[in-house]
Parts: C-alpha cells; sequence; structure tokens
C-alpha cells in the first residue's frame, strides 16, 4: 500500500552533538581504567611479597608512588575542567615503565609470574579503554622500548632466554590486545550514532504524538459540537415538520369547506384562515438560515497537498485490520498517477472514517464495498459502491451521475457521520453526496483540483 509520508526524511545527528557524546564515553571509560588501577595496583604487593620478598618494600612503595602520580594528574585535569587524557596516558606509561623495570629485576625463576601479571594488565587496559586504536599502539611500541632499555641495564641473560622466560609471551599479548580497540572503537561509535539517532527519532515521535493527541482533541470537540448541530437540527426539523403537517391540514380543511360553502360571509373568513397559516409558514421558513457556513465556522484548516487514494486506502486498511471489517475492493489502475489536492489530512481522514462507518453500517449483508477513483472536468471523484453479491461492479459505477435519491431512500443510508463528513467536505471546497440506486447505495467525494 502507498505510504501517507512518502520517503522519510533522514535523522540528522549534528557534529557537535555527536562529539560530545563520543568524549562523554571515551571519558566514562578511561575513568573505570583511572579508579581500577588507583584502588586495585597497590594490591599487586602481595605478589611482590610472595615471589621477590627481598625487595618487595620497595616494589610497593613504588607503586604506591605510581598511584599517587596518577591521582594528581587526575586531579588537577578534573579541576581544570578537561577530560581524564593526560591521566589516563599517565597510568599506560607508569604501568608499562614499572613493568619494564620489575621484570628485569626480579629473580631469573619468578620473571614469567610478573610478565603474566602485565601482560593481563595490558589486555584488560585494551578491553576496556574507548580511545582511536593508534594510541594502544603507541603505547606498546613504547613498552617495546622500555623493556628493552631495562633489559640492558639490569638484566644479563641472553635474548632468547630473556624472551622464553615471560618477555615473548608479554610481548605477544599485548600487541594482540592493541587489537581489541580497532574493533571497539568502531562499534562504540556506531552505536552511539545509534544511539543519538534513536533519541532524535523518539523526540520527533513524541512531539507528533502530543500534536496528534492535540489535534484529535480538535477534532472530537468540533466533532461533537457539529453532531450535536446535527442532532438539534433533526430534533428542530421533526418540530417544523409536524407544524407544517398541522398547516397543510388545516389549509385543506379550510379549502374544502370553501368548496362545500356558497356563503360568501363563510368563504371569506376560510379565505382569512388560509391566509394566517400561510403567514404562519412564512415566519416558520425565516427560521431556516440561508446556509449552514455557521455549522462548520469553528473548524481551522491545514491545507496541504494530499494523495486522496493513499489516505483511503490507509483508512480501508485500518478499518479492515483494526475493527475486523470485511476487505474493501479497489478497482484502480494502480499505474496511474492521481494529482494531489488541497486538503486537510486530518479532517480528510475523519471524512473517510466516517464513509466507511456508514457503508458497513447500512449495506446489507455480503455487499461487496468496492472504491473508485475518477477524473472529470477539473474535478477529483471518489466513489464508494456497496454492491450486492453477484451484480458486477462495473456495470453500476456509473449510475450515480443519473440516478435521483428519494425521500424513503435517504433514510436507508444516512447518520449523523455522514452529515459531519459532509459539512468537513464542504469547509474543504469539496462535496459529499449520497445516491440510493436501483440495488445498492453510493456514496461520492468530489474535490476541484
Amino acid at each position: 500500500m502507498p505510504t501517507r509520508t512518502g520517503t522519510p526524511a533522514a535523522i540528522y545527528v549534528s557534529d557537535a552533538v555527536y562529539e560530545k557524546q563520543l568524549t562523554k564515553k571515551s571519558t566514562y571509560y578511561a575513568n573505570i581504567i583511572i579508579w581500577t588501577v588507583i584502588f586495585l595496583y597497590p594490591l599487586l604487593g602481595i605478589l611482590d611479597y610472595i615471589y621477590a620478598y627481598p625487595i618487595y618494600q620497595t616494589l610497593f612503595l613504588t607503586k604506591i608512588i605510581i598511584v599517587m602520580l596518577i591521582y594528581a594528574v587526575y586531579d588537577i585535569s578534573v579541576r581544570l575542567g578537561k577530560p581524564p587524557y593526560s591521566a589516563l596516558h599517565t597510568t599506560c606509561l607508569l604501568v608499562s615503565l614499572n613493568a619494564s623495570i620489575v621484570c628485569n629485576i626480579v629473580p631469573f625463576d619468578i620473571a614469567p609470574i610478573f610478565f603474566m601479571v602485565f601482560a593481563s594488565l595490558s589486555m584488560l587496559f585494551n578491553l576496556a579503554v574507548f580511545w582511536h586504536p593508534a594510541n594502544s599502539f603507541g603505547h606498546f611500541f613504547l613498552t617495546l622500548i622500555f623493556l628493552a632499555v631495562g633489559y640492558h641495564l639490569f638484566n644479563a641473560v641472553s635474548v632468547e632466554t630473556y624472551i622464553t622466560q615471560g618477555a615473548g609471551l608479554f610481548i605477544i599479548t599485548f600487541f594482540f590486545s592493541c587489537f581489541i580497540p580497532v574493533a571497539r572503537y568502531s562499534i562504540i561509535r556506531k552505536n552511539t550514532l545509534n544511539d543519538l539517532r534513536v533519541k532524535n527519532t523518539t523526540a520527533k515521535l513524541n512531539l507528533l504524538h502530543e500534536e496528534l493527541v492535540d489535534k484529535n482533541e480538535q477534532v472530537e470537540i468540533s466533532n461533537s459540537r457539529l453532531t450535536n448541530l446535527v442532532m438539534q437540527q433533526d430534533s428542530f426539523m421533526a418540530f417544523v415538520r409536524k407544524d407544517i403537517l398541522s398547516f397543510i391540514g388545516s389549509i385543506n380543511l379550510s379549502a374544502n369547506a370553501m368548496r362545500d360553502f356558497t356563503n360568501e360571509h363563510q368563504n371569506l373568513r376560510h379565505i382569512e384562515t388560509i391566509n394566517e397559516n400561510i403567514l404562519r409558514l412564512e415566519q416558520l421558513a425565516e427560521l431556516f438560515p440561508d446556509d449552514h457556513s455557521d455549522l462548520s465556522s469553528d473548524i481551522v484548516l491545514s491545507l496541504k497537498k494530499v494523495d486522496l487514494l493513499a489516505s483511503t486506502q490507509a483508512v480501508a486498511s485500518c478499518m479492515v485490520d483494526g475493527f475486523g471489517y470485511p476487505d474493501i475492493n479497489f478497482s484502480i489502475d494502480p499505474q496511474k498517477k492521481w494529482p494531489m489536492v488541497q486538503l486537510d489530512q486530518l479532517y480528510t481522514d475523519q471524512i473517510l472514517f466516517n464513509l466507511f462507518a456508514n457503508c458497513f453500517k447500512f449495506r446489507h449483508k455480503n455487499d461487496l464495498i468496492d472504491c473508485r477513483m475518477k477524473e472529470i472536468n477539473s474535478k477529483l471523484y471518489l466513489i464508494i459502491n456497496c454492491i450486492p453479491p453477484g451484480m458486477e461492479a462495473d456495470r453500476v459505477v456509473n449510475e450515480w451521475e443519473s440516478a435521483v435519491p428519494t425521500a424513503q431512500s435517504l433514510q436507508q443510508g444516512l447518520g449523523p457521520g455522514f452529515y459531519v463528513a459532509r459539512l468537513l467536505a464542504e469547509k474543504m471546497g469539496g462535496e459529499l453526496v449520497y445516491h440510493k440506486c436501483q440495488a445498492h447505495i453510493c456514496y461520492v467525494l468530489s474535490f476541484n483540483l
């Protein structure tokens, strides 16, 4: 089915908002890493105590100094109102520097344990951090430089032994963990953009929902007023009908009496009675308005180009799917390009809902509801027929043009919904008529192009 709004516009996210959200995420993950190191890094002193007892005090003091330096840089960044990137880089550099020293001064047999600990730390950093992957590779190569310097300053074993005692595992683990931020960086950026799009879409949908609720309230208020006016009009017409029948009866009695009496005085009295009834009829006619523009004066239109066919199909689908009504047949060439009409979308839908509701209410069982469109003399016609089984829709499609509804037929397919729809159509410069043909009923909605 054609959409009512056409192709949706792309959801726009400004670069400033996008970068701000990325900064918030990178700051969040940086804080996790920094505070994790501050609280948990000193606990590695337990390993120093167990495996490097002779120098554990020096190693523990070194860890405390590193933690204090990290906190100092972090505190300065916070006081200056800047993101904690400097503290994050400081954390990675100091831990790498500490690893290059510790792993080169501990005894040969326990060095693999410390290499494994710092390799695990490097992997945890890369699993948690959100920054450009170049930063991770940069810290990896700096760590290699620190290890090389530490090896030449403190270690006396051969390079092969140094690699096999844990340095190789540390280097391989650190290097391949640097590829984690590559995928993580692109995924978080993409998810952030999608989250912002969803947020913007949700905000737009909320605004649209509020606008629709507001318009729906206006339509309900307007519809209620129109319905009340129609009901009042019907009641008024019932009283008028009773008075007119009374006047006609009185006039007929006077006319018959004039035929029966030859007395001139009696005839004059009956003529006077007839004149009085005619005067009362004239007074009654004055109560009728010249037009019904006042009935729809409270309706405010918001005109725009509307695809009447798409709107009709959308409303019909809603009636079928949402309310369980029988299928509605559209005998319309799908290749034809129908012109757009200047209408109020909300009130157009209201008219269509009222018309289809009338169709389902007054149709006979098993009747086919057939919808067609025509373009005649710069007017666009929507024709809705309720056709009994066995009757060809193509044969009766043009009967409305020559049909003349009778007073009796007008009682069989109309209700307050039709009157409201007709008032709305006329307010938008259109026309809505009802025809009771020989074997079917027909509603014709037309608008000027």
